[in-house]
C-alpha cells in the first residue's frame, strides 16, 4: 500500500500508473483476442452478432464501473484518513448490493431480451448468435465485473501491481479458454462468453483473499457487517459517477440502432473500431486514475495545494503512454484492423474499419484530454462537474451522429465521435480554469 502524496511526483505516477496501463492492456488482450477468434475462426455474423450487443452489455457493465470507480475514491478517503476500521463494512455492503442489482440486471435482460434486440434493430440474421452470446455474458455479469470493483479497491490503497498480475492471469486463463472453446470443444461464439466468466472468477476468488490481506497489514481485525450507514456515506461518491457513465455509454446504446440499420458490415466493422478503440483508450483512463487516487488521497491529508501539479503531471503522462499506440494503430491501420477479419468478409467491414483507424483515431487524444479532467472531478468530488461535461458530451454525440450518419454513414458515426469529443474537451478545460471545482467539500 502507498500514500501518493509522498516522494517525487513524477517517478510516483510513473510508478502507481504503469501497473494501472499494463493491467488495462492485459484486460483489453483478451476483449481482443475475444473479437478475433469470433472474427476468424466463427464468421462476420459471429462478429457482428458481438457489435449489435455490445453497447448494450457495455451500458450495463458501465453503471457498476462507474458506481466501483466512486466508491474506490471513498475508500481512499478512509484510507488516506486513517479510518480503516470503516473499510470493511463499506465493502461488504456494496459487495453484496453489487451481486443483488447484476441479478436483477441479469433476470430482466434475459426475460426481455426480444424487445431489447428490437430497440437496437439487431438483423434476423444476427439474433441467434447475438443471444448465445449475450446470455452467457450476462448470466455472468456478477463475476466479470467483480474483478474491476477490486481492481478499485486495490488502487485507491495505492496498489497498482497485484492487479496487474490478476490481469496477467485473467488473460491467459481467458485465451486460453477462448482457444479450447471454439476450436476443440466447438462451442462457437458462446465458448467466448463461457470462458470470460469462468477466468473473472478465478480473478475474483484472488482478489477476496488479497483484500483480506490488505485489512490485516492496516491491522483491522473487526469484522465487517452490512449497513445502511456504510452505504449512505459512500453515495455521494458512487452515485454520480454511476451515472457519469451510464450517461456516457448510453450514447453508444442510442447510436448502435442507426448503426445496426446500416448492415451486417457496419455491425461487424463496429466491433473491430470497438476494439481498437478501447486498446487506446484503456491506457490513458487507467492512468487518469492516477490522478483521481492522487487528489482523492490530497484531500484526504488536507494537501491541496498539490493538486494542480497532479493534473499536469497526469496529462504528461497520459500522452507519453498513449501514443506509441496511437501511432502503430493509425500508421499500420490495416494489419492491425485485418487481425479482427476473416479473408472472405465483406470489403465494406474493412473499408470502414481502415477509415476509422487511420483517419480518425489520432483524434483520440483530445478525448484524454476530458479523461483526465474527469479523473480530477472524481477525486476532488466535484461530481457535479463530472456530471455535467459528461451530459454534454454524450447528448452531443448523440445529435451529431443523428444529423450525420443519415447523410454520410459510418463516416457521420465517426465523425460525431470526434466532434463530441471537441465539445466536451472545450467544457471541461473551461470549468477547470473556471476554478468551481474547488469550492467543493473536501471531507469523508
Amino acid at each position: 500500500m502507498k500514500d501518493l502524496t509522498k516522494g517525487n511526483i513524477y517517478k510516483t505516477f510513473f510508478l502507481f500508473g504503469l501497473p494501472l496501463v499494463l493491467s488495462g492492456l492485459l484486460s483489453q488482450t483478451y476483449h481482443v483476442i475475444d473479437t478475433a477468434i469470433a472474427g476468424q475462426f466463427i464468421g462476420e455474423t459471429a462478429l457482428a452478432a458481438m457489435g449489435a450487443t455490445g453497447p448494450l452489455i457495455s451500458f450495463l457493465s458501465s453503471l457498476i464501473w462507474g458506481y466501483g470507480v466512486g466508491f474506490s475514491i471513498y475508500i481512499a478517503r478512509l484510507y488516506s484518513s486513517g479510518k480503516h476500521e470503516n473499510i470493511t463494512s463499506a465493502v461488504y455492503t456494496t459487495v453484496f448490493l453489487l451481486f443483488v442489482f447484476c441479478a436483477f440486471i441479469a433476470f430482466f435482460s434475459i426475460l426481455f431480451h426480444d424487445q431489447l434486440f428490437d430497440i437496437l434493430q439487431i438483423k434476423q440474421e444476427l439474433r441467434a448468435d447475438a443471444y448465445e452470446y449475450f446470455f452467457f455474458y450476462i448470466l455472468g455479469l456478477f463475476f466479470i465485473l467483480f474483478p474491476a470493483f477490486g481492481l478499485y479497491i486495490m488502487n485507491s490503497f495505492g496498489i497498482g501491481s497485484f492487479p496487474f498480475f490478476m490481469s496477467l492471469v485473467s488473460a491467459v486463463l481467458n485465451i486460453t479458454g477462448n482457444i479450447v472453446s471454439v476450436t476443440v470443444l466447438g462451442w462457437g461464439i458462446k465458448g467466448l462468453a463461457i470462458s470470460t466468466v469462468f477466468s473473472a472468477g478465478v480473478v475474483s476468488v484472488c482478489y477476496v483473499f488479497k483484500f483480506f490481506s490488505c485489512l490485516k497489514e492496516m491491522g483491522v481485525s473487526k469484522k465487517g457487517k452490512l449497513g445502511f450507514a456504510y452505504l449512505r456515506n459512500s453515495l455521494p461518491f458512487s452515485l454520480p459517477n454511476m451515472f457519469q457513465q451510464g450517461v456516457m455509454y448510453f450514447a453508444s446504446l442510442g447510436i448502435s440502432p442507426l448503426v445496426n440499420a446500416i448492415g451486417v458490415s457496419a455491425a461487424a466493422s463496429y466491433s473491430v473500431v470497438s476494439q481498437v478503440m478501447n486498446i487506446n483508450t484503456s491506457v490513458y483512463q487507467n492512468s487518469a486514475r492516477t490522478v483521481s487516487n492522487y487528489t482523492a488521497q490530497c484531500v484526504g491529508s488536507n494537501q491541496h495545494e498539490k493538486i494542480n501539479k497532479g493534473v499536469l503531471v497526469g496529462l504528461l503522462q497520459g500522452i507519453a503512454f498513449v501514443l506509441p499506440f496511437v501511432l502503430v494503430c493509425s500508421i499500420f491501420h490495416k494489419p492491425v484492423c485485418d487481425i479482427f477479419i476473416k479473408a472472405d468478409a465483406d470489403a465494406l467491414t474493412r473499408e470502414y474499419s481502415y477509415l476509422f483507424a487511420s483517419t480518425y483515431l489520432p483524434f483520440i487524444f483530445i478525448n484524454l484530454v476530458c479523461n483526465l479532467f474527469h479523473g480530477l472531478f472524481r477525486g476532488v468530488k466535484a461530481s457535479g462537474h463530472l456530471f455535467v461535461t459528461t451530459f454534454v458530451g454524450a447528448i452531443s454525440r448523440l445529435i451529431y451522429s443523428w444529423l450525420l450518419i443519415p447523410s454520410m454513414g459510418m463516416s457521420g458515426f465517426f465523425l460525431g465521435w470526434v466532434l463530441s469529443w471537441v465539445t466536451e474537451a472545450v467544457l471541461c478545460v473551461v470549468l477547470f480554469f473556471l476554478g468551481g471545482w474547488k469550492t467543493k467539500e473536501h471531507t469523508v
